[in-house]
């Protein structure tokens, strides 16, 4: 299960504050509300402190709303471990044009 809190810092700032584990359902639901603040030109921060899991899934469409300009704050140290090498794996992907399982070779 996955709670999104969110917060309101201003006309232009929102704070997702997650809590639980960012996984199955919670995944799509994560992405449709981050995806409503960053499409009205929003600053987005996700706040991940309470993070206690986070399955491929979810790691994706975080990277994803990184991608688009969302910002992570306060990510356990698994999580952003799983962030850095999905980005690192990515890059090598992009570099070599060969595919990257599980981020090794």
């Amino acid at each position: 299960m996955l709670r999104i809190t969110r917060t309101v810092l201003s006309q232009q700032e929102i704070v997702l504050h997650l809590h639980g584990r960012l996984s199955g359902l919670w995944v799509e639901l994560l992405r449709r509300i981050a995806d409503s603040v960053l499409d009205e030109k929003q600053v987005l921060t996700i706040d991940l402190t309470n993070v206690c899991f986070a399955d491929c899934e979810g790691i994706t469409v975080l990277m994803s709303l990184l991608d688009r300009g969302a910002r992570d704050v306060n990510a356990p140290l698994f999580v952003a471990e799983q962030i850095r090498k999905c980005k690192d794996a990515g890059r090598r992907q992009a570099n070599d044009g060969a595919p990257v399982l599980g981020g090794e070779r």
